[in-house]
């Protein structure tokens, strides 16, 4: 017998307490706490109160810093939802109340979530494919009710990255601020961002067998409304575009020429880039009308839903 054996048959209390501990163990696992999720989402459980859904370079800039969350909520969100990918959207879908109109393509849910104290940011990612690979990605945050104005800053922060493409930003002071923007984002270690939520989203595109390209071009758009003393409402939309030929992951250009610096010197990125920045403008509109509720969507037609790698007729 070995040593081990002749301990647990003579030392009941030492016997029950490495019984009692396993069993804690597995407890943890399959229920665990939020913080215990996010140090270790391997873990087979689910977070507490999470309501699975049915509905439908180097230098990553969108979403490189940790998004705050009101209430000091965790980056995945207080309720994570598993929506089926399976699901195609098209002209537009609701988020906290608000229209957000979606470029031309097929659009498919990845991971939407909830968080704050009172569930007040609604956040959603979709995934759009043309003939099997992954040309577009949607970012969405939209809050359910009034937060912070100090958030609504530190969700600006983007705007003002030396690394963009090009800005747009237009404030009215006590009234509302917004910006466009467009800026690279390179995918590292299977995301394009540290945020948490954008993190966890493409593992599941990558697990779901999605290909995605290695590179990406960020559209941004953010808009706070003032919603009385220090408060506002806030959406953040970022539309990832891939710089791909259709039908393919092979980038256009070189990963090389597609920073700030150089994306001047390849005819193709360039005229990517600045196909881009005009498509931004009127789309930057549209996004403004869905969070005004002004948005007819029946405006949501060719030219304007276009984008430089919305799909094309085979």
């Amino acid at each position: 017998m070995t040593a081990f054996g002749r301990l647990w048959r003579r030392a009941p209390l030492w016997r029950t307490s490495v019984i009692v501990t396993v069993g804690a163990l597995g407890m943890a696992a399959f229920y665990p706490t939020p913080a215990l999720k996010k140090a270790m989402p391997w873990l087979p459980g689910h977070l507490p109160g999470a309501m699975p859904s049915n509905a439908g370079s180097g230098d990553s800039q969108p979403g490189a810093q940790q998004a705050a969350q009101p209430g000091g909520a965790p980056g995945l969100g207080d309720q994570i939802g598993v929506p089926d990918p399976g699901i195609t959207q098209h002209g537009s879908i609701t988020i906290a109340g608000r229209t957000l109109p979606l470029p031309a393509g097929d659009w498919h849910p990845i991971l939407t979530a909830r968080s704050g104290a009172h569930g007040e940011l609604s956040q959603q990612i979709l995934a759009r494919t043309d003939r099997g690979v992954v040309s577009g990605v949607i970012v969405v945050r939209a809050t359910q009710q009034p937060v912070p104005a100090d958030l609504a800053e530190q969700l600006e922060t983007p705007c003002h990255d030396d690394r963009d493409y090009a800005a747009h930003i237009s404030d009215k002071p006590g009234v509302s601020q917004e910006c466009s923007y467009t800026s690279n984002a390179v995918l590292e270690n299977q995301s394009v961002s540290t945020d948490p939520f954008i993190t966890a989203a493409f593992s599941r595109m990558h697990t779901l067998g999605f290909p995605v390209p290695s590179l990406m071009i960020n559209v941004g758009w953010y808009h706070a409304a003032a919603a009385g003393k220090n408060t506002a409402h806030i959406e953040t939309v970022e539309t990832l575009v891939a710089p791909i030929e259709h039908g393919s992951r092979q980038l256009l250009a070189p990963p090389e020429y597609w920073n700030k610096a150089s994306v001047h010197k390849n005819p193709d990125a360039a005229q990517f880039i600045d196909s881009l920045d005009r498509w931004m403008i009127g789309w930057s509109r549209a996004l403004r009308q869905g969070f005004d509720g002004t948005l007819d969507t029946a405006t949501l037609v060719p030219p304007l839903i276009n984008d430089p790698s919305a799909p094309q007729p085979a």
